[in-house]
């Protein structure tokens, strides 16, 4: 099963600003608007070998503290080559601890729910942080990716993940076709690497590069140095 990565989730607790900041910065080509759909903020980013979301979602459970970080990734989204019934059933075989088959659904301009995705949570996998592998019920979002990539000025770079266990991670990622890039690193089909480091706090993603012909940018450090904290 070859396995890559379809989009990361990166939640802000100002998503209009977030969104226009970053498209404005560095022209970013737009996949989907930022929309309101009620319970839920979204809007997605066109790079030429992946795609960003910005959102932003109800938690009610939340505490409001100082020192929250406006941005943070809390999330990222695999694809595979098969069927998402097939690589749930392929992940079982990898002796992954997987949900059911879950739908996702949003009301369209009508106000009627339909569904358009499909997705299964890879569980245990980094506890506290949405992994999960999706299937796109239509081709529209694909098709429109594929086009928009073509245009895009940025790629996406690396990243690091700070995780518990560094090494059972990154074996994990192994299990799931990424190639080996040295004993810290690993990447997907389409270029993108994973750098991982221990941590003592919760898992997560700690920088995220993007690059151009131009330049290189961890855009994290960005909003870090723009937004700051929410206090």
């Amino acid at each position: 099963m070859i396995s890559n990565f379809d989009h990361f989730l990166l939640y802000s607790y100002e998503p209009e600003k977030t969104f226009q900041f970053l498209k404005n910065r560095f022209q970013l080509t737009t996949l989907i608007p930022l929309t309101n759909y009620g319970s839920f903020q979204s809007g997605m980013f066109a790079f030429r070998n992946g795609i960003l979301e910005i959102l932003w979602y109800e938690n009610k459970t939340e505490k409001v503290e100082t020192n929250f970080l406006i941005n943070q990734f809390v999330g990222f989204a695999l694809q595979s080559n098969l069927s998402i019934i097939d690589t749930k059933s392929e992940l079982e075989n990898l002796e992954f601890t997987v949900s059911h088959v879950m739908e996702q659904k949003v009301f369209n301009a009508k106000n009627e729910e339909v569904v358009i995705s499909e997705i299964i949570l890879l569980d245990r996998f980094l506890e506290g942080f949405q992994t999960f592998f999706i299937e796109y019920k239509t081709d529209d979002l694909l098709k429109k990716f594929e086009e928009l990539s073509k245009t895009s000025l940025w790629e996406m770079e690396s990243f690091i993940l700070e995780t518990a266990n560094p090494e059972d991670t990154r074996n994990e990622f192994l299990r799931l076709c990424f190639k080996q890039e040295n004993v810290n690193c690993v990447s997907d089909p389409n270029g993108i690497k994973v750098n991982f480091k221990k941590t003592f706090s919760q898992n997560g993603i700690s920088s995220f590069l993007i690059q151009s012909k131009e330049e290189k940018i961890d855009i994290l450090q960005l909003l870090r140095d723009v937004n700051g904290y929410r206090c």
